[in-house]
């Protein structure tokens, strides 16, 4: 499958929820990194990486979501997120830029941007 396909298939798993199916994309050994030093801010593994969005699912609220892209360029692609979302009860608005990087047909690396 190309990158371009393969972007495309993680995409449309994220935009309709299907959790299963954009997991199944990530290597055992993916690495995700955020802004920060929280807990979470840098995590290694499927378990841990498991571990961060269940976190994520058990305390955030969302009100609304929009995903752009994807944009491929070379073995990545980033994706762009909007979210209205209640977090520990604070309400906030936010947008993100995720960068993926490709190997071996799975995910290994996300990275997280967050801007305006």
């Amino acid at each position: 499958m190309s990158i371009e396909q393969f972007a495309q298939e993680f995409f449309n798993a994220v935009k309709e929820d299907r959790e299963a199916d954009y997991q199944a994309m990530w290597s055992d050994e993916i690495v995700s990194m955020e802004p920060g030093d929280g807990p979470m801010s840098h995590v290694q593994g499927r378990e841990q990486l498991l571990e961060k969005h269940k976190f994520w699912n058990d305390n955030a609220e969302m009100h609304d979501f929009s995903i752009e892209g994807p944009y491929v360029v070379g073995e990545q692609f980033a994706i762009r997120y909007g979210m209205d979302v209640t977090m520990m009860g604070e309400r906030s608005q936010s947008n993100e830029t995720a960068v993926y990087t490709v190997k071996d047909g799975k995910i290994a690396e996300e990275r997280f941007f967050y801007g305006e």
